[in-house]
């Protein structure tokens, strides 16, 4: 556990929401801190990914070293998880998405646990079932072997798809069965 993040990305454009998710708020929590939160019963440090138009608005509600700019050039929920990665390079990720407010203690304790187990994986997603290609990317942990390994893909430009499915599909991933879907349910329109 002592190699284990929190990251919550709130670096998206929130164009079908019409404003900053991530600012958005719950019983007086903005949801980025909301999510942040749900990792406080395991004292995992967390941190939040954000573009670089994001950062004044966010600094008024976080310390500037909880935040992490996208800083490289690929799109989406990649960038802000490579990016904290290359900060942080011997860590694992446990990544978040701020619009996914109904996410229980459960789903994440379970992921815990089978992070705990410290198998050979390089990934822990979900899946709603062991025959469905879609893995759930957020509520899922990133090691930084697997991460190091795609980033270099990457890098060498060996890794043309940039999509979470497909670094999830390409590592050795340990799966685990959803219990509760409604805790995936993502918050994209009010």
């Amino acid at each position: 556990m002592d190699k284990l993040l929190g990251l919550v990305l709130c670096g998206g454009e929130s164009r079908r929401m019409g404003s900053d998710k991530g600012l958005l708020v719950k019983e007086g929590t903005p949801w980025a801190l909301h999510m942040g939160q749900k990792l406080s019963p395991w004292k995992i440090p967390v941190f939040y990914s954000i573009n670089s138009g994001q950062q004044a608005a966010y600094k008024t509600i976080l310390p500037p070293r909880h935040l992490v700019v996208d800083s490289l050039d690929l799109p989406g929920p990649l960038n802000g998880l490579f990016s904290l990665h290359q900060r942080l390079p011997r860590m694992d990720i446990l990544l978040l998405a701020c619009d996914m407010i109904d996410l229980d203690t459960a789903t994440v304790e379970k992921m815990i646990g089978a992070y705990k187990e410290n198998g050979p994986f390089d990934y822990y997603a979900y899946r709603e079932s062991p025959e469905a290609g879609f893995f759930q990317p957020f509520c899922g942990i990133y090691t930084a072997a697997g991460l190091a390994a795609s980033l270099d893909a990457y890098r060498e430009n060996l890794a043309p798809d940039h999509r979470l499915q497909t670094l999830l599909k390409k590592g050795r991933i340990k799966s685990l069965s959803i219990d509760r879907p409604d805790a995936f349910t993502n918050y994209n329109r009010l």
